[in-house]
């Protein structure tokens, strides 16, 4: 989500933004349970909102148990103090999951109830929000990247002889798969395919995954930490596969920003990520929680270099015939447009 907003306040001149961070940043420890930190926070929310009395709330919500717990008494705040609202829905667990808890349902229904726009990563996102939650007012709206850094880059393409890089871009935590990833990793060795492994991101628990993968794979395995600016282009331009196994997912930013690069996608098909990949095209898709699948992906790739090129090539030239920037705020503006259709009236 952090990724998507920094997007959108880089590349909207047309609105000025007061970015209002309420999650805990990478290095907090702890979450939604350190109630007195969340408490000021809606202090501070409640007075904002009094500051910009009409100003457009764009919102930024997972479905996620801590997101649903937390963000619903801080959009309500909105529509009490009667300011437009758009709500970006990001993903989450309970988007797909078959069983959701009474209360966390109660509160999704009472979310989806309000006459307000709500934004979907795509069509099959937006399907599920009028079906599950009968939500009126949804759109789609994937995700999009900056193509500036990956334009001027050509991908150079490796034989059999050189170890594949694998790389993981994101928040280094349970459910986006280390577990599997660490035993897939493991299994590649002992079948004696040549890899090295990098990831940049924060863990989310601090030493649960990286001591692992250090002492596993030694200089195999690199942590390139937090990146950003010219050190996400490196490690972008370094990489030849992700390995995303991640257990449920709206459409990540970086896999956008890795396709861009020509990094082929090795990922779960969860969320919106099956409208992007295209098994075998652009990418392959694997099992959710299944080591072998991944293991066998890998292979593949090692063993058809021509298959990579060609999945690298496709790869790129999706994100950049299907993700264009200010064809993304256009729409976006048109969504903020359409608040002043729906009455926000307090609830």
């Amino acid at each position: 989500m952090s990724s998507v907003t920094r997007f959108i306040i880089a590349n909207n001149p047309h609105h000025n933004y007061v970015h209002f961070e309420l999650g805990r940043k990478d290095i907090e420890k702890g979450g939604i349970y350190r109630v007195n930190p969340i408490i000021r926070k809606y202090k501070d929310w409640k007075s904002l909102l009094k500051t910009y009395p009409d100003a457009i709330v764009h919102y930024n919500f997972p479905l996620d148990k801590l997101g649903i717990a937390r963000d619903t008494p801080f959009m309500r705040a909105v529509l009490k103090n009667g300011n437009k609202m758009v709500v970006h829905i990001h993903g989450g667990v309970y988007l797909t999951s078959e069983s959701i808890p009474f209360p966390f349902r109660q509160m999704l229904n009472y979310v989806f109830s309000w006459n307000v726009p709500f934004i979907t990563l795509s069509e099959t996102e937006t399907e599920i929000l009028r079906n599950r939650f009968h939500a009126k007012h949804v759109v789609s709206l994937p995700n999009c990247v900056d193509l500036q850094d990956s334009r001027t880059y050509d991908r150079k393409y490796k034989d059999t002889s050189t170890p594949l890089t694998l790389g993981y871009f994101g928040r280094i935590t349970k459910t986006k798969g280390m577990d599997y990833l660490l035993q897939a990793c493991c299994l590649l060795k002992e079948l004696h395919i040549p890899f090295s492994l990098k990831i940049a991101g924060a863990e989310e628990v601090e030493g649960q995954y990286l001591p692992q993968f250090s002492r596993t794979f030694g200089n195999q395995f690199v942590y390139s930490g937090k990146v950003s600016g010219d050190d996400k282009k490196s490690f972008l331009q370094s990489l030849d596969v992700l390995a995303m196994p991640t257990f449920f997912e709206g459409l990540p930013m970086s896999l956008l920003e890795c396709m861009s690069y020509g990094v082929v996608p090795v990922v779960t098909p969860v969320g919106s990520i099956p409208t992007i990949v295209t098994d075998r095209q652009n990418g392959m898709l694997i099992k959710v929680k299944d080591t072998q699948s991944i293991v066998d992906a890998i292979t593949y790739l090692h063993t058809h270099r021509d298959k990579l090129e060609l999945m690298s090539k496709l790869s790129r030239n999706y994100i950049y015939e299907h993700f264009d920037s200010d064809s993304y705020i256009d729409k976006l503006n048109n969504i903020y447009r359409t608040c002043s259709c729906h009455s926000n009236s307090k609830r």
